[in-house]
Formats: structure tokens, C-alpha cells, sequence
């Protein structure tokens, strides 16, 4: 294999991702929005779509493995490819974690609207800036936008634990709203887990371009 076709068949392994990458920012969206809408058709065709995910989780690792195999590459190129190995697994985490909040989701529909603490929705906004960020760092290989992701993940972890202790007032307040307050913990604790895997993914962007590793 020559560099150029080497080099090529690098960018084509880059894009990939990044087209995964796009592909579940647009299930997150949908996500988020039907926890609004709560729409069962929607969530259940978000849990049906996770194989898809799987699918090119397993495309992308056999290209990578694919280039490793037919030529050694130099110190950078295999910094990139093992980082790629890593964040594409965060990034089907992530598409695992909009199946489990659709799953609760569907739960919701069948139960009567509760009110919600308004963290709640800047806990989602703030997570769902972090992936979409995450994504452009990727493509761009991009450590300062990499590193911003990294410094607002205790900003997200500063809302789960105030959104649990709202919620369980909530749930002593309401007793009659427990099950919709306890689907709606859930859900946070994904939403929490979604901005970690984003935080990795970042991670893994900064050892591509500066060569250094995260504590």
C-alpha cells in the first residue's frame, strides 16, 4: 500500500466516524425532543434504529484494523487509528444511552404529566452541546474545542446531583407522581453518563493531536 492510497483510505476511516458521529447527534436530537412530544412510535423506533449503531461501530474497527494490518504506520497515524478504536465505542455508548432514555420515554407516555424541575432541561441542553462539540473535534481534530468539553463536564455532574435532590423532593412532595419522578432520574443518569462518554471522546481527540493522555 502506498502513502497516498494509505493516506486516502486514513481520511476516508475519519469521515466515517464523523458521519456516525452526525448520524447519532440526529437520534440524541430526537431524543431530547420526545421527551416533550413523548411519542411511543418515536421511541420505539429509536430502540430499533441502535443496531444500526452497532453495525458501524464494527464497520469502522474492522477499517481500522484493516489499515493496521497492511501497513505499519508511523508514530501519528497509529495515535490516530488506536484513538479512533477507543472514541468509536463512546460514540455507540452514546447511541446504547438514547435507546435506555427512549425506554423510559415509553414508560412516560402511558403515565400522566408531571412537572419537572427547569435544571432538568439545561441538564440536557448542556450534555447535548458537549456531543455535538465532541463531533466537530473530531473532524477538525480540534484540542482547544476538545478541551472545552472537557472543563464543562463537572457543570453536567453539578446538575445530576442537584437534579436528584430535587427530584426527590419532588417525589415526597407528590407521592402520587413517583413513577414518572423516578423515570425521569433515570433518565438524567444517562444524560449524565452521555456527557462522560463525550468527555472521553474528547480525551482521545487531545492525545491525537498533543500526544498526551488524560488523567
Amino acid at each position: 500500500m502506498n502513502r497516498v492510497f494509505y493516506v486516502n483510505e486514513l481520511n476516508s476511516l475519519v469521515e466515517n466516524v464523523h458521519t456516525m458521529g452526525v448520524d447519532v447527534l440526529a437520534t440524541l436530537d430526537k431524543v431530547i425532543k420526545n421527551l416533550e412530544n413523548k411519542d411511543a412510535a418515536l421511541a420505539q423506533q429509536i430502540m430499533a434504529n441502535d443496531d444500526y449503531f452497532d453495525n458501524e461501530e464494527l464497520a469502522i474497527e474492522k477499517q481500522c484494523f484493516k489499515l493496521l494490518l497492511l501497513q505499519a504506520p508511523v508514530a501519528s497515524d497509529l495515535r490516530e487509528i488506536a484513538s479512533i478504536l477507543k472514541l468509536v465505542g463512546d460514540l455507540e455508548r452514546i447511541a446504547d444511552h438514547c435507546s435506555d432514555i427512549s425506554q423510559y420515554t415509553l414508560n412516560l407516555t402511558e403515565m400522566k404529566p408531571a412537572p419537572l424541575p427547569a435544571d432538568f432541561l439545561e441538564m440536557m441542553k448542556l450534555m447535548r452541546s458537549m456531543v455535538s462539540d465532541s463531533i466537530t473535534a473530531i473532524h477538525g481534530n480540534d484540542a482547544e474545542l476538545a478541551q472545552k468539553i472537557i472543563d464543562t463536564d463537572n457543570k453536567v455532574d453539578t446538575y445530576f446531583h442537584s437534579l436528584r435532590g430535587n427530584l426527590t423532593a419532588l417525589m415526597q412532595d407528590k407521592p402520587y407522581f413517583v413513577p414518572q419522578y423516578v423515570n425521569y432520574l433515570m433518565i438524567a443518569k444517562y444524560v449524565e453518563r452521555i456527557a462522560d462518554h463525550a468527555t472521553n471522546i474528547a480525551e482521545w481527540v487531545i492525545y491525537i493531536v498533543k500526544n498526551e493522555l488524560q488523567n
